[in-house]
């Protein structure tokens, strides 16, 4: 009976951090040399000796010989495979893909190590045991052959990062497990904050001289220890007219409850906006979080569209905070980053132009229809106390799940209690052959000012792509409410207006996105797009409706845009009324990347305002911006012009602009960016996301190294990766291209799984040095044997092994030293000194005497 093997088991890493790779010296280059000496050789027959068991074979590396002397290739055979049988914890991967981390047994199998698979992890990994024929017994411990299992199936272990990569056809994989990644690798990041600041400052000159100047500072605070996370939003503001003031828009404590994949937020917060109209309030809530199922499907943010006549700032407010803020040139503009604080509740934009007219437009914003997979709960509920601009702020219960039923129906229930108020939802949703649709209704008692009212209301949502025609329609609603019927925001503004001026209730809203292509995929004749949003009250005389249409194509290099809109309310008297129709084309001056572009817009208003602006935008730099333009307005204000510059660097965007009229000149500035602060320094950044990382690089000081996106890496050997993925494999990689011939790493890519709001942080280790090739002598003038291995004497570092001419190709970190050789029957010392590095020389040639 042989003896059993001893089990080796490496150090093991948890936490799920940085999936650090640790290299270890492999045979590639062995493997080579005895291809071609066994192509030479061939006819040989003591090539391959038979050993004591007769289904072995080994190869006899008697024949080969260095320069006569025969070879010593027993440091580099001495394993016989890539590892030793024994258990090792290793990272799996599947299709590419980083799935868990676990421990595997490697067995002796026919004179082969191999990794034993059963039933039980190829389950866990993805695997769909019911598509195999016959089927696989989950409880079966036996070892799996896996290539004749499946056809096209592969196994491949990397011994130096000690990792399984398993190669699965699609046919065999489950697929609830696309894009499952195992908790386990969940990383919480390291302890660290971050600010992100968003400056602008503005001066203004106006015709009665009386002179104006302005300030805003947005910030978004975060401060991340283990798994809990501090955030907060504040702004400053301030003027000429002494007016400073100091706003903090919410602060949040938050964290993952990993057992029922959901989190969990204190502080000032909204609720879940899935059934009922979202609240802002202080207190607790815990909802699940779709990010941490497989295959999720992210939430809903609107696209905000208007036009600008000049150089303008665009503010996005909601339930009077403000949400982003930013500048624009002239002509129409998109803004598709914009997330809402809590859903339901209408965006108010505010267009400010550069003499410092305002425009207020609103756009109405709702969730999509109820929809959830077969089997997925979806879950919200919350306490605290109302957060709002009133008198009164009663206390809050409020609570929703919705539940997938089967493949094509979802149901849902939800309950809000207060005091003298009390609201109950039941919906349904179901995919029909026309569409998503969802029907919802809510009932609700309020009891305010000694008078208590009931009533419901109906909502109605529908969503479809046609893909046919490529129509979308993004969301289509209508909601109808009774007189009774109160949210939980009218019932508070109820209490707190005794007999005064109630706001309007709704009676019923239709809100409507669509979009068409023209012309097929290719959009041959462009495309159209429509929004439309209308709203009846009961308590107010009138409606508001407001609608927006446009066309969109291109005729060679000219590309130009019409679009229509229309805000009108009859519950004033027409007051703020407007019609606007605008005109946009543009032209590239020229075929190259960077190349300007030439644009002219025209607009015509409904109260006799026509303005002409024409401009040219393009790039200094890779990175710098600019844009001159000057037009014409109707109405007093005659010729206007301005120029503005931006600039993005690594550390943040910058930006300048001016304008000047007939009746006034302005000038303005804003810079943003962000300061991230952790264990190892204070690196400044471009704007982070919630959820980001930190590139540590090891022992490569002095050396260009630049993230994939070209952020350089600072002094302190960080460089901030601005974006991260939360709950899913994101790849981190320097660019290597500026390292030189004197650098290597020990990794080029690290694969992260950060939590939601975590700051995680990989580690590549590298090694500075020169490189060298050696010809290694011994005393009578013959080289080395060939396999000999080359060392550090000092650190005993393997550097290389000596060819069959006795060369060895190394990477050494001291100026002078020396080297150790060694091979079966002896060793020699060989010292060595480089001469002075020359200029485009990626490594020396030396010829070194080994006693």
């Amino acid at each position: 009976m042989s003896k059993r093997p001893t089990t080796k088991r490496f150090p093991r890493k948890t936490g799920g951090k940085a999936l650090a790779a640790r290299p270890i010296a492999t045979p590639m280059y062995l493997a080579l040399c005895l291809a071609l000496f066994n192509s030479a050789h061939a006819a040989e027959g003591d090539m391959l000796v038979a050993q004591a068991d007769p289904t072995l074979l080994a190869f006899n590396t008697n024949f080969l010989h260095g320069e006569g002397r025969p070879a010593d290739l027993s440091a580099v055979l001495s394993s016989g495979n890539s590892v030793p049988p024994g258990t090792y914890r290793v990272e799996v991967q599947v299709n590419g893909d980083l799935v868990g981390r676990r421990d595997i047994d490697f067995h002796q199998d026919g004179g082969k190590v191999r990794p034993c698979l059963t039933a039980r992890m190829l389950h866990d990994v993805g695997v769909n045991l019911g598509a195999i024929t016959p089927p696989l017994d989950v409880q079966s411990q036996a070892c799996i052959d896996l290539p004749r299992l499946m056809d096209q199936a592969a196994v491949d272990f990397d011994s130096g990062r000690l990792r399984l990569n398993l190669s699965i056809p699609q046919a065999f994989l489950s697929r609830a497990a696309r894009g499952y990644v195992d908790p386990a690798l969940w990383d919480e990041g390291v302890t660290a904050g971050y600010v992100n600041y968003q400056f602008s400052g503005t001066y203004g000159h106006g015709r009665i001289g009386k002179d104006s100047s302005s300030y805003y500072l947005g910030l978004q605070n975060g401060v991340n220890i283990g798994r809990w996370r501090l955030r907060n939003e504040s702004t400053l503001s301030g003027s000429n007219d002494g007016q400073t003031r100091f706003q903090s828009n919410r602060t949040l404590v938050q964290r993952d409850l990993d057992a029922i994949k959901g989190q969990l937020t204190l502080g000032e917060q909204y609720s879940d906006s899935t059934l009922f109209d979202s609240v802002r309030f202080r207190g607790v809530q815990v909802s699940s979080d779709d990010a941490m199922l497989p295959d999720s499907e992210r939430g809903y943010a609107p696209v905000v569209r208007g036009q600008a006549a000049t150089n303008a700032v665009v503010e996005v407010r909601q339930s009077g905070y403000v949400l982003y803020r930013a500048n624009v040139p002239p002509g129409p503009f998109q803004l598709t980053d914009i997330f809402p604080s809590g859903s339901n509740g209408d965006l108010e934009i505010t267009v400010i132009e550069a003499d410092g007219t305002k425009r207020v437009t609103h756009q109405a914003f709702s969730s999509l229809p109820l929809m959830l997979r077969k089997g997925r709960l979806k879950y919200s509920f919350a306490a605290g106390r109302y957060d709002g601009e009133q008198d009164t702020s009663p206390n809050l219960v409020s609570g929703s799940l919705v539940y997938g039923l089967t493949d094509n129906s979802t149901v849902a229930g939800g309950l809000q209690v207060a005091r003298d108020f009390q609201a109950v939802n039941v919906g349904v949703g179901t995919n029909t052959p026309i569409g998503a649709l969802s029907l919802d209704i809510t009932q609700s008692s309020s009891r305010a000012q000694g008078k208590r009212d009931t009533g419901q209301s109906v909502r109605i949502l529908y969503a479809k792509t046609f893909t046919r025609t490529n129509t979308n329609f993004t969301l289509a609603a209508y909601r109808y409410s009774t007189s009774g019927y109160r949210t939980f925001n009218d019932h508070v503004n109820d209490v707190n207006n005794a007999g005064g001026i109630q706001s309007g209730r709704s009676r019923s809203r239709i809100d409507l996105t669509t979009s068409q292509d023209l012309g097929g995929p290719e959009r041959k004749y462009g495309s159209v797009y429509l929004n439309v949003s209308q709203q009846t009250y009961w308590n107010q005389p009138g409606s508001s409706r407001s609608v927006s249409v446009g066309y969109g194509n291109t005729w060679k290099q000219l590309s130009y845009n019409l679009s229509l809109s229309q805000t009108k309310d009859t519950r004033f008297g027409g007051y703020g009324n407007n019609t606007q129709v605008m005109l946009t084309m543009s032209v590239p001056l020229g075929g190259k990347l960077y190349s300007p572009r030439a644009y002219t817009n025209v607009s015509h208003d409904s109260n006799g305002s026509t303005n002409i602006q024409s401009g040219l935008n393009g790039f200094v730099t890779d990175k710098t911006s600019y844009a001159v333009q000057a037009g014409y307005t109707n109405g007093g204000r005659g010729a206007t012009g301005g120029a503005s510059i931006t600039h993005d660097a690594d550390a943040g965007q910058l930006s300048a602009n001016v304008n000047v009229a007939q009746d006034y000149q302005s000038a303005s500035m804003s810079a943003m960016g962000a300061v991230v602060v952790h264990g190892g320094g204070v690196n400044l950044s471009r704007t982070v996301g919630d959820t980001f990382a930190l590139m540590k690089m090891e022992g490569i000081k002095g050396t260009d190294v630049r993230t994939e996106g070209g952020i350089p890496v600072s002094r302190n050997g960080y460089a901030v990766v601005t974006f991260a993925q939360p709950y899913r494999l994101n790849a981190l990689r320097p660019d290597t291209h500026n390292l030189g011939a004197d650098v290597e790493l020990e990794d080029t890519v690290k694969q992260v799984v950060p939590r939601r709001g975590a700051i995680v942080q990989a580690t590549f280790r590298g090694v500075s040095g020169r490189r060298a090739q050696f010809a290694l002598q011994l005393a009578d003038g013959k080289p080395v044997p060939f396999g000999a291995n080359v060392e550090d004497a000092q650190t005993g570092k393997q550097l290389g092994i000596a060819d069959p001419a006795g060369k060895a190709f190394v990477l050494l970190q001291e100026e002078k030293g020396t080297l150790t050789v060694k091979w079966k029957d002896g060793q020699c010392q060989a010292p060595y000194a480089l001469s002075e590095a020359q200029a485009g020389q990626n490594y020396q040639r030396q010829t070194l005497h080994c006693r």
